[in-house]
C-alpha cells in the first residue's frame, strides 16, 4: 500500500513530497526517492480523523507525514493496533448519516418504549410481589412525614369520628378479598378537602371533607375510591417507576434501608403530584363495582362530588385541589347516575 503526501521535519513548516509505503506491519518513508524512515507502523502516532481533513502520521521524532487519503490512513491504523473504537464509531457515523439519524431515531423509540411500557409493566409486576413488610415500612415512614409537613390533628368531634369508624368497619368487614389491613386516620389539612391512601392500607381524610358529606355512604363512596388505590396497588406502582434502583436492591437484599427514597418521595407524590388518568379510572371503576355489590347507591357518591364542586365557600380554593389529578368531576358524576339509574332505578 503506496499513500501519497507530504512530509515536515520537526518543528519546520517547510514540506516535501512524499510517499508512505507499507507491507504488513511495516513501513517505509520516501523523501526524492531516498527512504529516510522505516520500522514497524505500531511505532507510530496517527491524527484522528475528522472529515475528509487531512490525517497525519506522526513519527517517534516528532515528524509528519501529511496526507488526504483518510480511507488508506484508517487501514493504517487498524494494522498497528491502535485505533480508538470510539474515534472509530464517530467516524462511522459521520460518514453514514443515513445511519446515525435512524440510530438516533431508534433510541428516541426505545426511550418512549421503556418509559410507556416497560416501567409502567415492570411497576405492576413489582408492585403485586412487593412484601407487607416493605409496605408496612414506607407506610409508617411516609405518614410521619406527612404529620410533621403537611397534616395538622383532627378537630373533628370524638362522636362524629366514631360514627365513621363504625360505619368504614362495616365497609372493610363486606369488602371481598382483604389483603390488607386497612385503617382509618382522620387529620386536618389547612381547610384542603381530600382523603389518601397509604401502601399498607392506611387511608387519610381529611376534616373539610367530612364537613362537605351530607352521611356516611358518602364518605364510604370517597374511602372505597382510595381502598382501590391500595386494591390495585397504585401508589406502589408508581413509586417503583420513580426508584426501580432502590426498589431493586431492597427486593434483592432484603435491606429495608434501601427504601429511604421511596419513603421520602412518597408523601410528595401523594400531595403534589397525584395519580395518572388511568389509574383514578380504575380506583372509581373498583369503587363502582363494590357500592353496586353492596347496594349502595352510587348516587351518594355523584351528591358528594356535586357538593365538592357547588360548595360556594370552596370554589377555587383548597377543596378543588381534590380534582388536581383526577379525571373530570362533571364525567364522573354522570358516570355514576348512570349506574344508579342501571342498577338501583331514577330517584
Amino acid at each position: 500500500m503506496t499513500l501519497e503526501g507530504y512530509f515536515y521535519e520537526p518543528g519546520k513548516s517547510h514540506r516535501s513530497l512524499a510517499r508512505f509505503n507499507v507491507d504488513g506491519i511495516k513501513y517505509d518513508l520516501i523523501v526524492s526517492e531516498e527512504s529516510i524512515k522505516a520500522g514497524v507502523i505500531s511505532d507510530l502516532s496517527f491524527s484522528e480523523r475528522i472529515g475528509n481533513t487531512p490525517r497525519k502520521v506522526i513519527f517517534q521524532d516528532g515528524s509528519v507525514f501529511e496526507t488526504q487519503n483518510n480511507n488508506q490512513i484508517d487501514k493504517v491504523v487498524s494494522k498497528s493496533g491502535n485505533e480508538n473504537l470510539i474515534s472509530r464509531l464517530l467516524q462511522v457515523i459521520e460518514n453514514k448519516w443515513r445511519w446515525a439519524i435512524t440510530s438516533i431515531a431508534f433510541l428516541i423509540l426505545l426511550g418512549y418504549f421503556i418509559i410507556s411500557v416497560i416501567l409502567p409493566w415492570a411497576g405492576r409486576e413489582l408492585a403485586y410481589i412487593v412484601p407487607n413488610k416493605v409496605n408496612e415500612t414506607i407506610s409508617s415512614g411516609a405518614m410521619g412525614l406527612l404529620d410533621e409537613q403537611w397534616f395538622d390533628k383532627s378537630e373533628l368531634s370524638d362522636d362524629k369520628k366514631n360514627e365513621i369508624q363504625e360505619s368504614f368497619s362495616d365497609l372493610i368487614n363486606a369488602l371481598p378479598n382483604n389483603e390488607f389491613n386497612y385503617k382509618l386516620n382522620f387529620r386536618s389539612m389547612n381547610g384542603a378537602a381530600n382523603a389518601f391512601s397509604l401502601p399498607d392500607g392506611q387511608i387519610i381524610i381529611t376534616d373539610e371533607l367530612v364537613r362537605l358529606s351530607e352521611n356516611p355512604k358518602q364518605i364510604n363512596a370517597i374511602l372505597l375510591h382510595e381502598i382501590g388505590h391500595t386494591h390495585n396497588r397504585h401508589v406502589m406502582q408508581q413509586m417503583i417507576r420513580s426508584s426501580m434502583i432502590s426498589v431493586a436492591i431492597s427486593m434483592a437484599t432484603s435491606d429495608l434501608s434501601a427504601l429511604e427514597d421511596l419513603i421520602v418521595v412518597l408523601p410528595v407524590f401523594l400531595i403534589k403530584s397525584g395519580y395518572s388518568q388511568d389509574a383514578e379510572n380504575e380506583a372509581d371503576k373498583y369503587m363502582l363495582d363494590q357500592m353496586v355489590r353492596l347496594q349502595i347507591n352510587p348516587i351518594h357518591f355523584a351528591n358528594i362530588m356535586q357538593k365538592i364542586t357547588q360548595d360556594e365557600s370552596n370554589s377555587g380554593s383548597n377543596v378543588l385541589k381534590y380534582f388536581a389529578s383526577h379525571p373530570e368531576p362533571s364525567m364522573r358524576v354522570k358516570k355514576a347516575l348512570k349506574i344508579s339509574n342501571e342498577f338501583f332505578g331514577e330517584i
